[in-house]
């Protein structure tokens, strides 16, 4: 049975199907790095300086043995327990923790100066966007930064930075051997997986993978890295740590809709890996994602039917799929490993001896708790005093879990007593706030909760802490699928880089505010928020604040640093230039609002019919309605922003075209391009 404050329940268990898949990839090496340093700051928290933990020894005069954080966070623990890093994402800074004494004793920043909000644009874009960090014999700290495409090598007792390292594109994990002679980062829009010796912090290889990595934990022997893929083609890729080579990439299937069908049963897509962890005691593999239920047409398709919250597990080898972990909806004959409502499963660790997982959702500001043995719930803690949770870590002890609050910027304490099967772990005090000063606005930070957040008991945003915009808007960007909606069949556009200033809204052009996503709350989200009512308007302005200058565009791994083009991409741009400039050009490249630019919906609206209408099947293209009731004619379409193309695949308003090319090859005959003019074109479309 599984136990928590308000709730008692059987839970029975489901399977779900996983296939492997082998193959092989050649390795490229290359080499270099770039130095820096930054003094180190401390915050007004005072206290010990924790440098007990960062000396290398085990406190009987010998040194410790080498070791490292094999499971990239946002946080980890010092081998004695008594320090704590956490990465500040929104602030370019990392915190270090006493923990004993619960309190901040420094503050690196990692850039030249703290993240502001642009006077000029309004945008709050960090320089350095830390992720996720790894500690090495506790001598060095490797922190990533997606924004800034470096690693920071932290000395740990000095804290200080001793140098930066220039990786590929967006870099977002990083995860050490256990003996600590090697990092690997994992560079989500480059996709690709860099190795790093941390006795000369040099790269010593770089192997590419398959679109959108993100995870990264290394196994117990040190042989096998295992990175996860957030989005199209999502799975586990089993890289050999020696020769830096793909052993094997281990897809999760699509989770198979009930027969006879019940839209709450869990079902659809996989998407959302941010992890792939092994259990310390057996090595199996559990991975936490969402699945979307992409199959589901409205109007069935509402909060409840859309997306669920799962674990996939595999064996270490990646040779079989173990148990899927699925929510067991309150409806006769169901099954399902869990049956607290949750959402945005993001993290998860294993007490030492690999008993218990505790997993923090992101989504409903919570951490539930499952027997790995029968992998049941056993309970749920909730409330957490943090939001939007990005990692969790267990203490080598076993009797505390760190979980890391993004958007309160804190960390949340708890408790962990296996002996108390009814509730074994409880929240241990107040949350430990990371930073001095909150560099984001107030407004802007309370917007990013509410994009975030599932938390239906603090905000009307959805139904039994059921589904949050970021569970279709991943990162801020697209879950790269295919929704059915009344419409008809449509792609998730990202928000990448904020819809200010890009025209109007959705692929209708059926809404020209953010704030006006109210109806979108009501209809998909099962909330209640209205701008007709004062208060909540002023939560929605925040939603929108967020939204239109809080989401950066992502790191380009097509665009040099001097922002060169090469020459193809140069031939692209002049084709660009005569094919479509037309209907995308300007800053934003888009015509949309041309000709009205306070996007008034009583005034005539630019859409274009380029022969992309689905008119037949079951889910034809059908006239939209926007906030005016005004219909739009089903086959023409608002134009949409080509700004970070290269990252929102699969493009057009339905999804059908999987690449960039594809999209090319369906241009009108009167552009008159050949296969070397389509190729062209496409890299420079990578560019924007």
């Amino acid at each position: 049975m599984r136990k928590h404050i308000g709730s008692v329940g059987t839970l029975l268990g489901f399977a779900g199907p996983l296939v492997a898949v082998l193959a092989g990839v050649g390795m490229a090496s290359c080499g270099g790095d770039e130095t820096g340093a930054t003094a180190t700051t401390s915050t007004s928290g005072g206290g010990s300086t924790g440098a007990t933990s960062a000396t290398g020894s085990t406190g009987t005069g010998a040194p410790a043995a080498p070791h490292g954080t094999t499971v990239s966070s946002s946080l980890a623990l010092s081998d004695d327990d008594h320090t704590l890093w956490v990465v500040n994402q929104d602030a370019d800074s990392v915190s270090v923790i006493d923990v004993d004494k619960r309190s901040v004793v420094a503050e690196i920043p990692l850039g030249s100066k703290a993240p502001a909000v642009d006077p000029a644009t309004k945008r709050f874009d960090p320089a350095v966007a830390p992720r996720a960090l790894a500690v090495v014999s506790d001598a060095k700290v490797y922190v990533v930064g997606q924004a800034s495409n470096r690693v920071y090598v932290i000395d740990a007792v000095k804290r200080s930075i001793l140098t930066t390292i220039t990786v590929p594109a967006a870099p977002v994990s990083v995860a050490a051997a256990p003996d600590g002679s090697a990092v690997y980062v994992v560079s989500n829009e480059a996709a690709k997986i860099t190795k790093i010796d941390t006795v000369t912090d040099t790269i010593t290889g770089t192997l590419a993978v398959t679109e959108h990595p993100w995870g990264a934990s290394v196994s117990a022997d040190g042989a096998s890295l295992y990175v996860t893929h957030i989005l199209l083609d999502p799975g586990m890729s089993i890289v050999d740590t020696a020769s830096l080579k793909l052993k094997s990439k281990v897809p999760l299937a699509d989770e198979p809709r009930s027969v006879p069908f019940e839209k709450r049963t869990p079902n659809g897509e996989a998407r959302g890996l941010y992890e792939a962890v092994p259990n310390p005691a057996n090595g199996e593999i559990w991975i936490p994602h969402l699945l979307l239920g992409v199959k589901t047409a409205q109007p069935d398709l509402d909060f409840e039917s859309t997306v669920f919250p799962t674990i996939s597990t595999i064996k270490a080898d990646g040779s079989a799929a173990g148990k899927r972990l699925v929510f067991q909806p309150s409806i006769p004959g169901a099954t399902g490993s869990f049956a607290d409502s949750v959402s945005g499963p993001r993290a998860v660790a294993f007490t030492p001896d690999g008993k218990l997982a505790l997993l923090a959702l992101a989504q409903s500001e919570d951490v539930m708790v499952f027997d790995t043995e029968t992998k049941f719930e056993v309970s749920l803690v909730r409330p957490l005093p943090s939001a939007m949770l990005e990692g969790i870590v267990i203490d080598h002890a076993g009797k505390h879990a760190y979980v890391d609050g993004r958007n309160t910027h804190d960390v949340s304490v708890l408790a962990i007593d296996q002996t108390n099967t009814a509730f074994p772990v409880a929240v241990d005090g107040k949350p430990i706030d990371l930073l001095a000063k909150d560099p984001m606005p107030a407004t802007m930070r309370h917007g990013q909760r509410l994009f975030f957040t599932a938390n239906s008991a603090r905000f009307p945003i959805t139904k039994n802490f059921w589904v949050a915009c970021s569970s279709c808007h991943i990162e801020g960007g697209s879950d790269a699928v295919t929704w059915l909606f009344k419409e008809g069949p449509r792609d998730t556009p990202s928000n990448a880089g904020g819809p200010i200033n890009t025209g109007f809204l959705l692929h209708q052009a059926l809404r020209s505010d953010v704030n006006q996503y109210d109806e979108t709350i009501q209809a998909e989200q099962g909330g209640t928020y209205t701008l007709a009512q004062p208060a909540q308007k002023a939560d929605l302005d925040a939603l929108a604040t967020y939204v239109n200058y809080g989401i950066s565009l992502p790191q380009n791994p097509y665009l040099a640093a001097d922002g060169k083009l090469t020459q193809a991409q140069t031939r692209g741009q002049t084709t660009f230039k005569s094919v479509c400039a037309s209907c995308h050009g300007g800053p934003f490249y888009t015509d949309s609002g041309t000709g009205n630019p306070t996007l008034d919906f009583t005034k005539p609206i630019l859409l274009h019919d380029l022969g992309t209408c689905v008119k037949t099947g079951a889910f034809p293209d059908k006239p939209g309605v926007d906030v005016t009731a005004q219909a739009h004619t089903a086959c023409e379409f608002d134009t949409p922003t080509l700004r970070g193309v290269f990252a929102t695949a699969p493009y057009l308003h339905d999804g059908s075209a999987r690449t960039l090319l594809d999209v090319v090859k369906r241009l009108p005959p009167s552009a008159d391009l050949k296969p070397a003019d389509q190729a062209d074109l496409v890299e420079y479309l990578n560019t924007l």
